[in-house]
């Protein structure tokens, strides 16, 4: 038997950290069921006044599973737990390397209203580990209320190809403009162009811009290596009418929140709508056609809105599969007075 201790991510503020720990137990379980050793044990413990995640295993993992591990959102560093002369002590475990695109892209921006990245982070690994892809695969990633990017950014860390839809014309030239000077900071090599992908006239026409990029020209070359990013300026009711069927592997959003980030059910109308059923009623029959089978939407709202039961029940009601047993109902928790945040995961089968 195995004992491996995980130091958590500080979060980049006290607030967030105080409140992950059960989020990230949520996480780790997870990502225990795709691990080549089986796993026992799987808890917080807190040693000389430190939380860690403890996890015990069968066997030693494999490098398989230390990649895996190492892409988790809370993960800050790995130790093996060993006992010596009835003395116990923490053997450090290097962390893997896996980034594409650095980190650090998605703690620049700052804005009110802004979802912590690691809890970004954390939905797109509980939906790709819940799914029947892996993170080798050739991954699109879509998220239908983009925002200003963060689960953009997320994904480009991991080389996913990341498509956002956003309604709001503001957000989406300031991803595309932050996007385009990162990748002439960082020294990619890449192009952009901007294209019409709905729309017979002028007038209704929506747009997407589009980012290919590489580390260097010999990646760029070669459809295996270059990556996208593109964020298109629409409304996600219409998903359907932007890209093609069966071509997401991953849908994750978070949805609006009240007044403040309100759903708009019409690209043409000023109407705020509190209700996040509202615009998931109209927009998960495009989000089913476009998502592959064994594909899997991630997204979180506010549970004082609308309960888990009639979210879940939408899912239901259009064709999906929500994953609902434990560690899937263990991911709620209080941002503030007015939110308390979820997260549902519903598969296509």
């Amino acid at each position: 038997m195995k004992t491996y201790l995980i130091l958590q991510h500080p979060g980049h503020n006290r607030v967030y950290y105080n409140l992950s720990g059960p989020l990230a137990l949520a996480e780790l379980k997870v990502a225990s069921n795709r691990l080549t050793v089986a796993s026992d044990s799987i808890e917080i413990v807190t040693i000389e006044n430190i939380r860690y995640l403890s996890l015990a295993t069968e066997d030693e993992l494999t490098e398989l599973d230390l990649e895996l591990l190492s892409r988790l959102s809370f993960v800050f560093a790995l130790f093996e737990l060993e006992k010596i002369d009835e003395r116990s002590f923490l053997k450090p475990i290097l962390k893997k390397d896996y980034e594409y695109v650095d980190s650090k892209i998605s703690s620049l921006l700052k804005y009110a209203g802004k979802t912590n990245e690691l809890f970004t982070k954390m939905m797109i690994n509980v939906g790709l580990l819940s799914s029947n892809f892996n993170f080798e695969d050739n991954i699109q990633l879509l998220d239908p209320v983009a925002g200003k990017g963060t689960t953009l950014y997320e994904g480009s860390i991991y080389g996913f190809n990341v498509t956002g839809i956003e309604i709001d014309p503001k957000s989406t030239q300031a991803i595309q403009l932050f996007f385009k000077k990162y990748l002439e900071t960082e020294r990619y090599k890449y192009s952009t162009e901007k294209k019409q992908v709905f729309g017979k006239s002028k007038g209704e026409a929506t747009y997407t811009d589009q980012f290919e990029y590489a580390k260097n020209k010999i990646e760029f070359k070669s459809d295996h290596t270059r990556k996208s990013l593109n964020i298109i300026t629409g409304s996600t009711l219409n998903t359907v009418d932007y890209v093609k069927n069966s071509y997401f592997n991953l849908i994750v959003g978070d949805l609006p929140y009240g007044v403040a980030h309100g759903n708009s059910l019409d690209k043409k109308s000023a109407s705020i709508t509190r209700n996040p059923a509202e615009l998931l009623e109209a927009s998960l029959p495009g989000w089913f056609k476009v998502l592959k089978k064994g594909g899997v939407v991630v997204i979180a709202w506010n549970a004082f809105v609308i309960s888990r039961n009639r979210l879940s029940d939408l899912f239901v009601q259009h064709g999906f599969k929500v994953l609902t047993k434990s560690p899937y109902n263990e991911f709620e928790h209080m941002v503030d007075r007015s939110i308390k945040r979820d997260i549902v995961v519903a598969k296509k089968i």
